[in-house]
């Protein structure tokens, strides 16, 4: 203690820069990623959990379903809820069930599917249509 007797009864200098306002103060202090991508692989991961099994639709539903998609014509805007694969094993297949909303720009015979602006839907896939189409009766899709 001795070899600080000279400046142990000092007052604290003056710092000659101004003060740091407290918004920029408490950025010094915001948390920082130290492993790059290991956010990105963490929700990857969790992601992974939420795949869910291919449903399969009844035959009434399936019937429902392929009136809905005899009725679609180029640029109706429909509302396609669809299975979208992401990983097969053995017979078991898992994904997720995605909604897309648009314009049908085609209606694909020889695949049969459905294209929209940004996607191509498969009719094997569609779970749900919704759509501005109408039946022959007048009851809405």
């Amino acid at each position: 203690m001795s070899q600080y007797n000279d400046i142990l009864h000092k007052e604290r200098p003056v710092s000659n820069r101004p003060k740091m306002d407290l918004g920029n103060r408490a950025k010094i202090f915001a948390p920082f990623s130290a492993l790059r991508g290991f956010d990105v692989a963490v929700l990857t991961k969790q992601k992974e959990k939420t795949l869910v099994p291919r449903a399969w639709l009844s035959e009434d539903m399936q019937e429902i379903l392929g009136r809905k998609l005899r009725r679609v014509s180029v640029r109706d805007k429909v509302s396609a809820t669809y299975f979208c694969l992401r990983k097969r094993i053995g017979d078991y297949e898992v994904g997720e069930y995605v909604t897309e909303t648009g314009t049908v720009e085609a209606i694909d015979e020889l695949n049969c599917a459905l294209v929209l602006p940004h996607c191509f839907i498969p009719f094997t896939d569609i779970y749900e249509l919704q759509g501005d189409f109408c039946y022959a009766d007048g009851e809405q899709a």
